[in-house]
């Protein structure tokens, strides 16, 4: 089993700065495990904010980032 790649950030939708409002960069995920789920940090080159969010996937999605 052989991982993708991530899309890069413009494709994946990165989520605005909470404090200047341009777009965060892409910096981590954390897989999901059990049942805790997949975490995603972004930070913003400009002020430097770091944020964090908890992603839920289904199965479609995991799918999506496994070739076989």
């Amino acid at each position: 089993m052989k991982i993708a790649t991530r899309p890069n950030d413009a494709e994946f939708g990165t989520p605005p700065c909470p404090s200047c409002g341009r777009p965060m960069r892409f910096l981590r995920a954390v897989p999901r495990l059990g049942a805790l789920p997949e975490l995603r940090s972004y930070q913003c080159a400009i002020c430097g904010v770091t944020y964090t969010e908890a992603v839920e996937l289904d199965d479609a999605d995991e799918a999506a980032w496994i070739e076989e």
